[in-house]
């Protein structure tokens, strides 16, 4: 994998936490954590920094485990996506989400842990696309 493969990986999987998490499923995210966006409400530059070197990260190492792995088809590709999306993204998040300030654990499970298993699929095919 070069390195150009790995931060386009990364990229899109930090974008689509953007739609993710504000139009499409911010709402949930929200109550699941009990927190109410005022209308003014800016976030600061941690909340797009963090995300956005945690998305790196991990397609950096999805594409090690990839390379590991000598994957070469789609299928392949898609198998080890599949495997650090929910044996990783997802059931680490659940796990998380078990905290005594949690407003809806379940909820939080289930929007957070959704998308780490989509973005790291998303990871996989733009990988595979640009291997």
């Amino acid at each position: 994998m070069n390195l150009i493969s790995v931060f386009a990986a990364g990229l899109a999987y930090f974008a689509l936490g953007g739609l993710w998490f504000t139009p499409l499923f911010g709402k949930y995210w929200d109550k699941a954590v009990g927190f109410e966006r005022p209308p003014s409400w800016r976030p600061s530059a941690i909340y797009y920094i963090g995300p956005l070197a945690g998305c790196l990260v991990a397609a950096f190492a999805t594409s090690q485990l990839i390379r590991l792995s000598d994957a070469e088809s789609f299928s392949s590709f898609l198998t080890i996506g599949l495997i650090v999306g929910l044996g990783y993204g997802a059931s680490i998040t659940a796990v998380n989400a078990i905290s005594p300030n949690m407003q809806n654990p379940g909820l939080y499970a289930l929007v957070t842990g959704s998308y780490h298993l989509f973005g790291l699929l998303l990871c996989s095919s733009i990988l595979y696309g640009l291997s």
